[in-house]
């Protein structure tokens, strides 16, 4: 009895030593190590992104061109209209005579039959074609090949066709009456045809009549003794207003 009560001793003093191990290590904390792709903590400061790296070029494929830049979807393709500059005289199907002189894209467009009838248009001359209006709701469109001009003059339900040739030198086609004589109620248009007739009408006072020649080197004529002045059509500055 004596031999026993040693040993219970001492294995009660093991076993209450193990009870004090296991409950210091349950009360210590856990180290946890960090798992291999986890998500950073909020607080956690993440690194600045870095710039995305420009798209790699096709295997085999040139760096693209500016001209190839400019045909990508967005980027403008088309260049201006191509003003132009010529004169042109001819005649309508219904043999009225034509004269248009165009200058840096702009237009001006006479129509008349050397007795009562007469048009005047402006417009604009631009990639080969012509788009012109006048009063009475008079519209002349036409197309430039071969330098030569061919289209159609609409007045109301009329309509006619016409074509006409370049002029050879760079010479005036087309007359008109000064601005200031205008006023005074005389007005003329004056064709010069390259065989070096004219044809034209004079209106005075609201009567148009076939209007007497011109002398281009002074542009006067004489009208029932008054002087009328003419000068040469130029549509950049508005003389056919």
């Amino acid at each position: 009895m004596k031999r026993i009560t040693p040993l219970l001793t001492l294995l009660a003093g093991a076993g209450t030593a193990a009870v004090l191990f296991a409950m210091s290590a349950q009360a210590a904390p856990r180290t946890v190590q960090p798992t291999a792709g986890a998500a950073p903590s909020a607080g956690a400061t993440a690194p600045p992104d870095a710039s995305p790296a420009p798209p790699a070029e096709a295997p085999g494929q040139p760096p693209a061109q500016p001209s190839e830049q400019r045909s990508r979807p967005g980027a403008p393709t088309s260049a201006p209209p191509a003003p132009v500059t010529a004169n042109w005289t001819g005649r309508l199907d219904s043999g009225a005579t034509i004269a248009i002189t165009a200058t840096d894209g702009t237009a001006v467009a006479y129509v008349c039959d050397g007795k009562r009838l007469e048009i005047w248009l402006r417009g604009t001359a631009a990639d080969g074609r012509l788009r012109l209006s006048g009063k009475q709701d008079a519209t002349l469109t036409g197309t430039v090949a071969d330098g030569d001009v061919s289209g159609e003059l609409v007045v109301g339900k009329r309509r006619w066709t016409f074509t006409a040739k370049a002029s050879a030198t760079p010479a005036p086609v087309l007359y008109r009456a000064t601005a200031a004589l205008r006023k005074t109620g005389v007005d003329g248009g004056w064709i010069m045809l390259p065989d070096g007739s004219q044809i034209g009408v004079l209106t005075r006072d609201g009567t148009p009549v076939p209007a007497p020649p011109l002398d281009p080197a002074f542009g006067t004529t004489i009208v029932d003794g008054l002087t009328v002045t003419a000068e040469p059509v130029a549509p950049a500055a508005g003389t056919a207003e």
